[in-house]
């Protein structure tokens, strides 16, 4: 069996020519042109890595951006909870993204659930995640999630009942991925794994579909390698961290794994681009609730 290799930019590039026509709709028809506003807050290379590939694709399509930069420092619950009330309050910005991590100290699920429902892009607050939670779209899908989506139909990739295993739990990546490949949405069945679970190359030896959110050193190269994969699996890595000047690694042993598995995610260049697509649906999205219209559908 071939590995196939799955690659966001060719799946970006697929769907380049649909969200331009979704920008140009709103923007032609409507006279909208939607507008993202990002709290960053500190200075975490993969963070600011991720929040210039945003609005470059923002850019791209048109649409508003507005960076609001908080040093570590200075960032407290109260402090951003104003950011936040300010924005949700300006009718001219669409959508509010914060960029994680955040400082331990800062209360991240009062910022979450301060965030207005219709501008909630990331899907963190509340009322978003009561949709994914109970096996339903909602509003919003988190973007990671929303992307690694796409890029298991894109690439025909067997989920209705397969045996899922997803290591992380962080609120925008790990947690809503496990809730949703076993929720109705997908079917799979998942074994959701972290930092404490024992006997992780066994689990995962057994995994139809392997996905790794951690993008943290684990001792060793790479937390996933060749001997973790059941032959034929998806691999899919979504880990990004830093390992020298301007340079990132994921989770998985690229290299060593392709040889095993039936699919695999390049990183870079497989789930983050498409976590910034799907930051623009959603922000599409965002702009066609507030004209009262239904979320855009696209071929994938």
């Amino acid at each position: 069996m071939t590995t196939v290799i799955m690659d966001g930019r060719a799946l970006r590039a697929h769907l380049m020519p649909e969200l331009m026509r979704y920008a140009r709709e709103l923007r032609e028809r409507n006279g909208v042109v939607p507008r993202i506003a990002t709290i960053l807050v500190g200075g975490d290379p993969a963070s600011h890595q991720y929040v210039r590939n945003k609005l470059k694709l923002a850019a791209e399509l048109g649409f508003g951006t507005r960076l609001i930069r908080i040093a570590d420092a200075d960032a407290t619950t109260e402090g951003m909870l104003e950011v936040i009330g300010e924005i949700n309050r300006d009718s001219g910005t669409t959508g509010l993204l914060i960029q994680l991590p955040v400082p331990e100290r800062v209360d991240r699920f009062r910022l979450f659930d301060a965030i207005a429902p219709l501008k909630d892009l990331d899907a963190v607050g509340a009322a978003s995640v009561s949709g994914f939670y109970r096996g339903q779209w909602g509003t919003f899908l988190p973007c990671t999630p929303r992307g690694v989506l796409s890029m298991l139909d894109y690439y025909a990739v067997p989920v209705d009942g397969a045996r899922a295993v997803v290591i992380g739990r962080s609120d925008i990546a790990g947690k809503p991925m496990a809730l949703i490949l076993g929720g109705r949405l997908r079917n799979a069945t998942v074994t959701w794994c972290h930092r404490h679970t024992r006997n992780l190359e066994s689990i995962c030896r057994e995994a139809d579909i392997l996905v790794s959110c951690v993008g943290a050193d684990a001792g060793r190269p790479f937390l996933i390698t060749a001997e973790m994969v059941k032959p034929g699996a998806c691999v899919i890595d979504v880990g990004f961290r830093r390992i020298g000047p301007g340079k990132f690694a994921g989770d998985v042993d690229f290299d060593a794994v392709k040889e095993v598995a039936g699919w695999i995610t390049l990183n870079p260049g497989g789930t983050g681009p498409m976590t910034v697509v799907a930051l623009m649906q959603n922000l599409i999205d965002a702009a066609r609730y507030h004209l009262g219209l239904e979320r855009a559908g696209y071929s994938v």
